[in-house]
């Protein structure tokens, strides 16, 4: 079967690469791919976004390629336009196979199928599911029977409906991702990536789609990729592109086996060792109050990431009030004093901490957003990044938010999704939410960063609530060299250490 696999995002770079880095290629849909590829089928990818001219890519999809099915990956808020491109690919072949995976077709199953230009979705992981349903569809078949998959009668409407399988366990036996897909679409794709260590968090944050993806079937959640497994895609990368200089290692976080951690990490050195310019990785990782407790240990851990050469590291914070951790977003225990402790023995083994932090939660007031603004500041983080709460369909805080009437579901758009307040919350306006999104990093950095570099970052914040802004800027950096120079030339001065 000839199979092109979709995906789309709302800000990008460009039409041409609208990914701006490898960080933002779907892992899901990647490995997807490598399996179909591995047994047998023809396989190429696109990457769709609101500057796409949907018709020229339905032409390349449909006349050059020759698309017999069309797989397409969405969370909620990218599933509109997953789903208008899938009624133009299907008027225009109506012969055509749509099948829809992801967070929205698992989480929105109901709603996912409804469509009537998705002929099947797949709930849960389809690592297994789609292989068996392209060699169906090859050898002339229905694709019926198969787990994981609600497949509709497209004469009666009818669907059937079967289980989803277990979570995959043995993440080694799965082929390693093909770039070769992607490269095309990401701006700048020789000198960084990202490899998958693992599947599942440890986790149940109401936020966060992990408590409901765990829910969802059976057998264990959290699971890595041996080290020795990690280290052969690492080679394989490193010798298919020479001017590599940075990895990020994507797991939800990288301490839920701390021994792990510190074995891959003497991988990683040794692999360094043998390097004329060592490659950098990053990942992340969740601070609880376990992990910090004992200090000695907490040092001989971060002194194996030093080791490996893994000098940054995101960790969330998330909220700086205890009560809107542990009460709402039922968050792993850690104390403010533990977060701020962490971050200064990272930096004492030259780890940048990279803190992320939510904003216009369900029964936030303003004061709370001043302890976390408080805490932030504390912590000095290498950056941070912050995101308005957004709704997200299937999780915890979605039906919290809802039954507390906080928000109208016919008036979330899925635009902008963590850059715009969404939610009604009493004694925390809206306005006053975008206010305090924009001066974040003031409030933060005032007095430690050069305030160019505020300002810089500032006005960065601004442009996140029109997406659209953000991909003209990229979009006019991308095709200008002397706007590229003026970007690296204020990106060395905003940069610079405070007086």
């Amino acid at each position: 079967m000839r199979i092109a696999c979709i995906y789309s995002l709302e800000s990008y770079t460009s039409v041409v690469r609208p990914l701006p880095h490898w960080n933002y290629f779907p892992f899901g849909l990647s490995m997807i791919a490598a399996v179909l590829e591995r047994a047998g089928h023809t396989v190429e990818c696109w990457v769709i976004c609101p500057g796409s001219d949907l018709s020229a890519v339905a032409d390349d999809i449909l006349v050059r390629f020759g698309a017999e099915v069309a797989a397409c990956t969405a969370v909620s808020t990218q599933f509109p336009i997953i789903e208008r491109f899938a009624k133009l690919l299907k008027q225009r072949s109506p012969a055509l196979h749509t099948i829809l995976g992801g967070h929205h077709a698992t989480l929105a199953s109901e709603a996912a199928i409804a469509s009537p230009w998705i002929d099947t979705i797949c709930v849960g992981e389809g690592d297994q599911a789609v292989v068996a349903y392209a060699d169906a569809l090859a050898a002339g078949r229905r694709p019926t029977g198969i787990p994981g998959l609600w497949v509709k009668d497209l004469e009666t409407g009818e669907i059937e409906k079967t289980p989803p399988v277990p979570f995959y366990a043995d993440l080694d036996s799965l082929p390693f991702v093909n770039r070769d897909h992607w490269s095309r679409w990401v701006n700048n794709p020789d000198r960084s990536s990202v490899i998958v260590l693992g599947r599942g968090c440890p986790f149940l944050c109401t936020y966060c789609s992990n408590h409901a993806l765990k829910s969802v079937t059976t057998g264990k959640f959290v699971r890595f990729r041996s080290p020795d497994n990690v280290m052969a895609e690492i080679e394989q990368l490193a010798a298919a592109l020479p001017e590599l200089e940075y990895v990020y290692l994507e797991v939800e976080t990288i301490g839920a086996i701390p021994r792990y951690a510190m074995e891959l990490s003497e991988r990683l050195a040794a692999f360094n060792a043998g390097r004329e310019r060592p490659v950098r990785f990053g990942t992340n990782l969740s601070v609880t109050t376990r992990l910090v407790s004992d200090a000695q240990e907490l040092e001989r851990f971060l002194a194996a990431l030093a080791r490996g050469n893994i000098t940054s590291v995101n960790i969330g914070l998330e909220s700086g009030s205890e009560r809107i951790r542990n009460e709402i977003l039922k968050r792993p225990r850690y104390t403010n004093a533990d977060i701020i402790a962490f971050c200064q023995a990272a930096r004492r083994h030259g780890i940048n901490v990279h803190l992320f932090v939510l904003l216009g939660l369900p029964t936030e007031t303003p004061a709370e957003f001043a302890e976390t603004a408080a805490v932030a500041r504390d912590c000095q983080p290498a950056d941070l990044f912050l995101s308005i709460f957004y709704p997200y369909p299937g999780t915890d805080l979605y039906r919290m938010a809802r039954e507390m009437n906080l928000f109208d579901p016919s008036r979330i758009r899925p635009t902008a999704e963590r850059s715009r307040a969404y939610l009604d919350l009493p004694g925390f306006p809206k306005w006053r939410i975008m206010l305090e999104y924009s001066i974040f990093y003031y409030r933060v950095y005032r007095g430690r960063w050069p305030m160019t570099r505020i300002l810089a970052y500032s006005v960065r914040q601004v442009l996140n609530c029109v997406p659209a802004l953000v991909s003209l800027f990229r979009f006019a950096v991308d095709r200008s060299p002397l706007l590229r120079q003026v970007r690296r030339i204020l990106k060395a001065r905003i940069a610079a250490p405070a007086a």
